[in-house]
């Protein structure tokens, strides 16, 4: 039985990076951290960046590029700021 996830509304690649992005800023309680303006997440020296990304690959995803760890900083944010149903909501009309 395939376990529900709360960004089925995504594609695989998406999906699997937006899991693990927000169960590792869920789990370093970072949310408002996530909430400030940034300029790069890719380039970022905030602590808190690499906070996350440790708990990131603690929890087993390794696969990012630079752009894709900023793109998914980046989805993460904007459910920091908005919250997950108008992320879903942005998601869907851009698909």
């Amino acid at each position: 039985m395939t376990e529900q996830s709360i960004f089925d509304y995504t594609d695989i690649h998406s999906k699997d990076m937006f899991e693990n992005a927000y169960q590792a800023i869920s789990l370093t309680e970072m949310w408002d951290y996530m909430k400030k303006p940034t300029e790069s997440y890719m380039f970022s020296s905030d602590k808190e960046i690499g906070i996350i990304s440790k708990k990131m690959e603690e929890l087993g995803y390794y696969g990012h590029s630079g752009a894709s760890f900023g793109m998914t900083m980046r989805n993460m944010q904007f459910i920091a700021l908005h919250g997950l149903e108008e992320h879903k909501k942005m998601w869907l009309k851009n698909k």
